[in-house]
């Protein structure tokens, strides 16, 4: 009888598990919510393909193969779910604190940043942390490229790059206070950094570093509180978020367009020839052509949409 009771057990206990509706595209823009927490899934032409809602709140996370792996900053477990299939397949246990999260392709790591310690935790497929290594204080932004991982140190004044095989800092650029946002212009091999602004003083301008020798080699303007970017062909797409704009600057770092976002945007994604943006305060999701920003539709989703990931076809 106990045997037979314990297998009852097991068995609804694996029938609790979460499992939502799969995603059966290859391509797809999946946007975080946070007020109420969830996965919105939609295609490029702005039509829903899932809804998943979570009882835990998530604040952001990285999309990578056919997973999704998502972290709050105030948890001390990340849960990976697989897109194909809405079924979670595993909970990492991870530093509290995490402010963003970055896959690395090349050595298949998920690189966290964490606020508490200042650090980034580099972690293996398994959900095992192999190192860890110091930047500055707050760090919070990173971007992946050509073997590099970028992190904004958002209380600090330096930017750290670190060599993603020997995960060791190999240069710090200078940078100003509370930057947020980065993107890369890999054919003028820049690194492009935005700005929240300190204090009473809200951040007006993206700075321009090159790559090879990390200078800072120009300014552009996107008033006010340019945070988010997103880049393809040479065109960078950037959301400011205290001015509710869209901008987009050509290769040569000319605006070639400008529009109202959703308001309070956060971030702002490309997919296939669709950017997107999405408006916190609003709970709305807004498509655009690229290159012209001209808009094509908005999605009401609701709940306090936060961050996008994209998936795109092979």
């Amino acid at each position: 009888m106990k045997k037979f009771m314990l297998a009852v057990i097991l068995l609804l206990t694996g029938c609790s598990q979460a499992s939502f509706e799969p995603v059966r595209i290859d391509e797809f823009a999946a946007i975080l919510t946070v007020q109420e927490p969830g996965l919105t899934f939609m295609d490029s032409e702005g039509a829903i393909l899932a809804e998943w809602a979570f009882d835990e709140r998530y604040t952001g996370g990285v999309l990578f193969d056919e997973t999704i792996l998502l972290y709050g900053t105030e948890l001390d477990h990340a849960v990976l779910y697989s897109t194909k299939t809405g079924k979670k397949l595993a909970a990492w246990t991870v530093p509290s604190g995490i402010t963003g999260a970055a896959f690395i392709n090349e050595t298949k790591e998920v690189a966290f940043s964490v606020k508490k310690d200042g650090a980034v935790h580099f972690f293996n497929s398994e959900g095992q942390e192999t190192e860890k290594t110091q930047t500055g204080r707050y760090p919070m932004t990173m971007l992946e490229h050509k073997e590099k991982l970028y992190i904004i140190n958002y209380q600090d004044t330096v930017l750290s790059e670190i060599n993603i095989h020997s995960h060791k800092v190999d240069r710090e650029f200078a940078i100003p206070t509370s930057s947020a946002g980065l993107a890369v212009n890999g054919a003028k091999k820049e690194l492009w950094v935005g700005g929240h602004g300190y204090g009473t003083e809200a951040g007006e301008t993206i700075h321009v570093y090159s790559l090879q020798t990390g200078s800072l080699t120009a300014t552009v303007d996107a008033p006010v509180m340019p945070i988010a970017f997103a880049e393809k062909g040479g065109y960078v797409y950037t959301a400011s978020h205290g001015s509710n704009k869209l901008y987009v600057f050509n290769p040569e770092r000319k605006s070639a367009a400008g529009i109202e976002a959703p308001a309070n945007p956060f971030s702002v994604a490309v997919l296939g020839n669709r950017v997107i943006s999405a408006g916190y305060d609003s709970g709305t999701v807004s498509f655009y052509k690229e290159k012209t920003l001209k808009k094509i539709k908005t999605v009401d989703i609701g709940k306090g949409p936060f961050m996008i990931f994209i998936k795109e076809g092979e």
